[in-house]
């Protein structure tokens, strides 16, 4: 079992043992600061808090007694949220312009691709889709705890600041919603382009004709071209109104090139990476938690459902070529990836099966199941690359598995060169982005044979993660130390990895997530339970027939069985063991009354 709430605290009091330094907000992160790395460590602490009530610290007289005791280096009961508040102050201060523009330096990811160059000034200061996404998710934590938090607060110079905490907060989430939206790229090519070569080749499995496969491939895009039409730059729209030309779309690792603005590098050339960071930022948006807190303006709804727009086009193109060629998702299956951006990857597999798990998640809410031939060959998909990724198969010493983890894979950012050496981004998040794909497959299905198939292959991505962390120092307990599965490559690691340790929370929550569902029913045994509830309501009315009507107090015993019998009903559609286990004891208890009666009828 995943236990996601002792895991969470577990994790906490390790984030708090070495990010306090008396008074003191410090990072102890392995890269210098940035506007990601900063976000990420709070968000480690503020994002659980926002999903998962029972961990909230936003009001002092409802925190679990766990929680502040955890929490406890902050402050007494009502200092821990005004300590709380005092850091979010302070980040925003950090990465705010002296004119009130938010700023979003990127951080120790991005790097040149010849490791002999430096980056630029300019480039030093690049917007990102990876710095807007986690904006985002930042700044929807940070608000839900501030709004909360005011409620609760009578004195007017701390209420003064929390408002002030509560506009900047705004400002730096509409900035970020912007950018994802500039971000946005779609682009158009020939057939016979290196693009058109790649994905062409890609779709090839069956021996068909290229201009047969191209042909399906056009028949089968055209409601997104359609959908993307609106949406595109003037430059762009020619190009999708051509049949005869391809196209991809999805997120560019930053804002698009342009001339209004001399940091908008990107090429307009989407990126899986960027692509499934982008959603897994939009997703946030659109949560229960953000619509019933109301925490997005004017503004951000409309920015929100350009957004959405974009989520759902992108989410219908990539589903689209996962499953080109048949129900079984044969393209997908047919692993790895292969993209222009890093040729042939796992990652990328990854990436797309990412998408495609958003795109499941949208059609089916939180109180649906997919369907089974959707699900099955996306969870094969999953658990093959838990083992191609030597999670659980012994990683190969002559291949590149390893790398998939440690250093993980860079990869280009083209446009960046305009301002200096070519820059790429270092993504290493691939075995907590397997989990959290896989607990979140594993919630969709009804399948009870392939969701405990799934938990099974998570309990040992667990176990890869939990002896990844660190061992020594005051960050022991967080993330990240390869050694611990693939060798002593650095050993004697004692500064935490941000970037890695937000992941393995947000799997946590998502964990959390599905331990607060109803469990899944299985058909079996919803029949079965309503057998066994009809015979005991039909046997309880015998017994009632049975018995002389009238008397000063009530029969005791058959009061007690017509309320376990009432709760039996009410809950035999969602908790279907549950109820055939009231159900049993009703049974037994029914049985024992009639060989009484019938024994009491033999004396006489």
């Amino acid at each position: 079992m995943i236990q996601p709430r002792h895991r969470l605290l577990d994790i906490w009091r390790s984030i708090l043992s070495c990010s306090t330094e008396g008074r003191n907000w410090v990072n102890p992160g392995r890269a210098s600061r940035n506007s990601i790395s900063d976000a990420e460590q709070l968000v480690c602490l503020l994002y659980p808090a926002f999903k998962i009530s029972d961990l909230g610290f936003s009001e002092p007289d409802a925190m679990e007694p766990d929680v502040h005791e955890v929490l406890s280096p902050l402050g007494d009961w009502a200092g821990v949220p005004k300590a709380l508040a005092g850091i979010i102050r302070d980040y925003l201060d950090m990465y705010t312009a002296e004119n009130g523009t938010p700023v979003f330096p990127p951080g120790g990811s991005l790097r040149p691709l010849d490791p002999k160059a430096q980056a630029s000034p300019e480039q030093s200061r690049l917007e990102t889709v990876e710095a807007f996404s986690m904006a985002v998710t930042f700044s929807l934590s940070a608000l839900a705890f501030v709004k909360s938090f005011a409620k609760k607060v009578r004195g007017e110079e701390l209420a003064a600041s929390l408002r002030g905490i509560h506009e900047a907060l705004d400002r730096r989430l509409t900035h970020a919603m912007r950018g994802l939206l500039h971000s946005f790229a779609v682009d158009v090519f020939p057939v016979d382009s290196t693009r058109g070569d790649t994905l062409v080749l890609a779709l090839g499995q069956r021996r068909q004709s290229r201009r047969a496969l191209v042909d399906r491939l056009r028949s089968e895009m055209r409601p997104i071209r359609n959908g993307l039409r609106d949406l595109v730059p003037p430059s762009v729209a020619p190009g999708l109104v051509d049949e005869a030309l391809l196209f991809e779309c999805g997120w560019s690792w930053g804002p698009v090139r342009s001339d209004d603005n001399p940091l908008h590098l990107a090429e307009p050339v989407p990126s899986l990476y960027f692509t499934a960071t982008a959603m897994d930022g939009i997703v946030d948006l659109f949560s229960p938690q953000t619509l019933r807190l109301g925490l997005l303006g004017r503004e951000q709804q409309t920015l929100a459902q350009e957004l959405h727009l974009r989520w759902e086009l992108t989410q219908g193109y990539w589903t689209s070529l996962a499953r080109f060629g048949g129900a079984r998702w044969p393209l997908l299956q047919n692993m790895p990836w292969r993209t222009v951006e890093s040729e042939e990857s796992d990652y990328a597999t990854l990436q797309v099966a990412s998408v495609v798990v958003h795109n499941l998640m949208r059609q089916h809410g939180d109180d649906e199941f997919a369907p089974v031939d959707d699900l099955t060959p996306l969870a094969a998909v999953l658990e093959e690359l838990a083992a191609r990724g030597g999670i659980t198969r012994r990683p190969s010493d002559r291949s590149r598995t390893v790398e998939l983890h440690d250093p993980g894979e860079l990869i280009p950012l083209p446009g960046s060169e305009r301002h200096g050496p070519a820059m790429g981004w270092l993504m290493a998040d691939y075995a907590p982005m397997l989990l959290k794909r896989m607990l979140q497959v594993a919630r969709l299905t009804s399948d009870l044979p392939r969701r405990d198939r799934l938990m099974s292959v998570a309990d040992e991505l667990v176990d890869h993660l939990w002896r990844r962390r660190l061992s020594r120092g005051r960050a022991a307990g967080l993330w990240d130390a390869p050694g611990g599965v693939f060798g002593a490559r650095e050993p004697h690691a004692t500064a935490p990895s941000w970037y890695l340790t937000e992941r393995v929370v947000e799997v946590l929550v998502v964990a959390a997530t599905m331990v607060k569902a109803p469990p899944v029913r299985s058909p079996q045994l919803l029949e079965t339970a309503g057998e066994k509830l009809r015979e005991a309501e039909h046997l309880f009315a015998q017994e009632t027939m049975s018995r002389p009507v009238g008397g000063s107090s009530p029969d005791e015993p058959l009061v007690r069985i017509e309320a376990a019998l009432r709760r039996a009903r009410d809950i035999v559609d969602s908790r279907p063991g549950t109820s055939a286990a009231l159900v049993d004891e009703v049974l037994r208890e029914l049985d024992g009354l009639a060989l009484a009666r019938s024994r009491a009828a033999r004396g006489g």
